[in-house]
């Protein structure tokens, strides 16, 4: 006799799910669980950023404001591993302000920073592009942290589309649409987003509550939380210290009709057709090869996080694997006998054929259940396992013989 393989076939990983209020507004209040997705594993996303940039090797990625003023000297920001355990780490460590103090703690492109958040980012995600749909830009992770009575700048709108998930205290956001509610001679301030010199506008002097009347606000706490398409007026505020996490997607556009680009199917998953994959070069612009394109899709338009430690390999002699992450896995030829296999940003070619396409199916498609692997996908097997998409399943131990 031999241990059933099923009875050890949940994964202990969750991808987590998002539920819209209004699923077809310009704005929404939403729900989400992510168990990966906590504020401890943002702010230390965050404060690698802060240290990433003091160091020089980033640049226009992180501010920090304390009663309204960005404070600029590296020493005096969350960089090191003591300030990583936390926003109280942090302060206890700084003097000059402290918990009383309006703050403001903002970093961009977290995603870089730890392939976790990155896997849990896309995991989240991943299943709503079919309504979403695919930005032309650029998408990325930021991180909020602080307790503030309005975003420094005050009232402003840029091009991209957001997903803003409450990950500990209690905020809110305002909204407004348009522009005929903005008072005659109010000043406006135009920037550009730094990664793609996208537009941005201020209106840094308008009082929310002057023209509350004109829009209207979401509240959040912890596991809660707020979608907008580009274009759409905004600024946060929060009712205690808050961490929260934003996916900016971004249009080119603050026009909130912008255009995106719809899925082949109803998911992100499995052989990407040849005309689509057209489409999708043309929308993004991109001058890259196909196995490129592959890696963008299956990043969802993020600069990933370098892999961590390498996954396990199968086992050598008879090997059964499970799926572990609900990431998208893409495909496409790449010439005689060859396939692109894309996951999580990265690429690989592997031998094309039918045994790995329909192993490729099954062990994608029903997740739970391991599944042998041919002779035929023992490399694609071991590639997917060290994207962590994949994890081995140990043989089955025969059970001992009782004596006769």
């Amino acid at each position: 006799m031999t241990e059933d393989l099923a009875s050890r076939s949940v994964p202990a990983r969750s991808p987590g799910t998002v539920a819209f209020a209004d699923p077809g507004g310009v704005t929404s209040a939403l729900s989400w669980s992510a168990p990966e997705l906590t504020a401890g594993l943002a702010w230390s996303a965050l404060t690698r950023t802060f240290a990433a940039e003091a160091a020089g090797l980033r640049s226009d990625q992180v501010k920090l404001h304390v009663n309204g003023e960005p404070v600029v000297d590296h020493e005096s920001w969350p960089t090191t591993e003591a300030d990583a355990a936390g926003p109280a780490a942090w302060l206890d460590r700084r003097h000059t302000f402290g918990p009383d103090d309006d703050r403001f703690v903002y970093a961009r492109a977290v995603q870089e920073q730890d392939r976790t958040l990155f896997r849990a980012v896309v995991e989240l995600l991943a299943p709503h592009l079919w309504r979403l749909g695919l930005p032309p830009g650029h998408v990325e992770v930021e991180v909020f942290h602080g307790a503030y009575r309005n975003t420094p700048g005050g009232i402003h709108r840029e091009g991209c589309t957001n997903l803003h998930l409450v990950l500990a205290g209690r905020k809110s956001m305002h909204f407004w649409r348009g522009t005929d509610w903005v008072p005659a001679g109010t000043a406006l301030r135009e920037d550009v987003e730094p990664e793609s010199e996208l537009p941005e506008e201020y209106l840094p002097e308008l009082d929310r509550r002057s023209v509350a009347e004109h829009g209207h606000a979401l509240t959040a706490t912890t596991g809660g939380g707020f979608f907008w398409r580009s274009g759409i007026w905004h600024v946060g505020e929060t009712h205690e210290p808050s961490v929260a996490l934003n996916i900016a997607s971004y249009t080119r556009t603050l026009d909130v009709g912008a255009e995106l680009l719809p899925l082949w199917g109803d998911r992100l998953h499995g052989e990407v057709p040849a005309d689509w994959l057209a489409d999708y070069r043309e929308h993004v612009r991109s001058a890259g090869d196909d196995a490129a394109l592959l890696a963008r899709l299956t990043a969802l338009g993020m600069r990933p996080a370098p892999p961590d430690a390498p996954g396990t390999a199968p086992p050598s002699g008879p090997r059964h694997v499970r799926r572990e992450s609900s990431a998208p896995v893409l495909w496409s030829p790449a010439g005689p006998g060859r396939l692109t296999v894309a996951a999580l940003g990265r690429t690989a070619d592997f031998a094309d054929g039918d045994v790995p396409r329909d192993w490729l199916e099954a062990v994608l498609t029903d997740r739970p259940t391991p599944h042998e692997v041919p002779r035929e996908c023992e490399r694609l097997a071991r590639w997917l396992c060290a994207q962590r998409i994949l994890e081995p399943v140990p043989d089955p131990i025969p059970e001992p013989m009782e004596a006769s």
